[in-house]
C-alpha cells in the first residue's frame, strides 16, 4: 500500500512539473464532455450540451431542459478524477444554466460552481456570461480558499454550415491569497469556428492564448458513420495531444466516450451522458 501511495505521489509531482501552469489549477482547462474531449476541446465555436463550460453564448442553441454529466480519469491515475454536472433551462430567447465541476487528486480538490445566462441578440448573434465561484481546499488543515470569476462569450451562427465563437475566461484575472503565496488565475482567450462540410462531416478549429502559457492550436473532426452514431478525432499543441472518441444517441439520451493521449503522461478516458429531460418548443 505504501509503495503504491509513494508511486502515486511521485507521479502527481511529475504532473505538476509537466502540465502548463495556471496558478493552482491542476490543468490549464478542465476537460468537460467526452464529445468535446474527442475533438481536442476545439469547441469554442461549436454549440453543445456542455457549452456552459466552454462558450456560454451557444447555450441558446439548446432548446431542451437537459441534464449533463461528465467523468474523466486523467492518465489512469488512481485517485485523480475530474467530474462535472450541468443543468440547462431554456426560457424563450434566454437560456439559464448551472454548472459544477471538480478536479481532485487524493484529498486535494478544486471546485467550480457557476450560473450562466445566455441570450439571442439577433437571429444570428448570441452572447452569454458565467458567474463562477472557484475554491480549493487544503487537506492539511481542512481549510479552503475561493474567489469569484467571470467568463463571457459570443457566438455567431453565420449559416447552418458555419458557426464562429469567441470566449474570455476569468476576465478579471482573479486571485486567491493563501498562507504561503498569492495565486493569480490568468485571462484565457479562445477563438474558433465549426464547419459542417457535408451532412456527415464536421470540422472544428480553435486557438487559445494566455500570457503564462502562450498560444495553443486545436483541431477536430466528427464523422456521422450511421444514423445516431459518430466517430471523432482531434489534435492539439502546447502540449501535443491527440484524441479520438465515439458518440451514440438513443431517444432522449446522448452517450459519448473519448480517449486523449498526452505526449508524456499517456492516456485519459472521458465518459459523458446528456439527457434531454423535457422537449421544449
Amino acid at each position: 500500500m505504501r509503495h503504491r501511495d509513494l508511486n502515486t505521489g511521485l507521479f502527481i509531482s511529475l504532473i505538476v512539473l509537466i502540465l502548463p501552469s495556471t496558478g493552482s489549477a491542476i490543468e490549464r482547462l478542465v476537460t468537460v464532455g467526452a464529445r468535446e474531449a474527442a475533438l481536442s476541446l476545439a469547441v469554442v465555436g461549436l454549440p453543445g450540451s456542455f457549452s456552459v463550460f466552454h462558450n456560454q453564448a451557444f447555450l441558446t442553441e439548446n432548446r431542451n431542459f437537459a441534464a449533463n454529466v461528465s467523468y474523466r480519469q486523467p492518465y489512469f491515475i488512481q485517485g485523480y478524477q475530474q467530474s462535472a454536472l450541468s443543468l440547462v433551462c431554456p426560457i424563450e430567447a434566454t437560456v439559464i444554466a448551472a454548472g459544477v465541476s471538480q478536479s481532485a487528486i487524493a484529498d486535494y480538490k478544486e471546485t467550480n460552481i457557476g450560473i450562466s445566462i445566455a441570450k439571442k441578440l439577433s437571429g444570428k448573434l448570441s452572447a452569454g456570461i458565467l458567474i463562477n465561484y472557484f475554491s480549493l481546499n487544503f487537506p492539511e488543515d481542512g481549510g479552503h480558499k475561493g474567489s469569484f470569476q467571470v467568463d463571457g462569450g459570443i457566438g455567431y451562427r453565420f449559416s447552418k454550415q458555419l458557426s464562429l465563437g469567441f470566449h474570455l475566461r476569468n476576465i478579471a484575472e482573479s486571485k486567491i491569497e493563501t498562507f504561503q503565496h498569492s495565486l493569480t488565475f490568468p485571462l484565457i482567450i479562445r477563438g474558433g469556428a465549426s464547419f459542417l462540410l457535408t451532412e456527415q462531416i464536421m470540422m472544428v478549429t480553435e486557438a487559445v492564448f494566455d500570457k503564462e502559457n502562450g498560444l495553443c492550436f486545436r483541431n477536430g473532426l466528427e464523422y456521422k458513420l450511421l444514423e445516431n452514431f459518430w466517430i471523432r478525432g482531434g489534435i492539439s499543441t502546447n502540449p501535443f495531444q491527440h484524441s479520438f472518441g465515439l458518440g451514440y444517441r438513443w431517444n432522449l439520451f446522448q452517450l459519448d466516450f473519448a480517449m486523449v493521449h498526452h505526449e508524456i503522461l499517456g492516456y485519459s478516458p472521458t465518459f459523458s451522458v446528456n439527457i434531454n429531460i423535457i422537449k421544449c418548443k
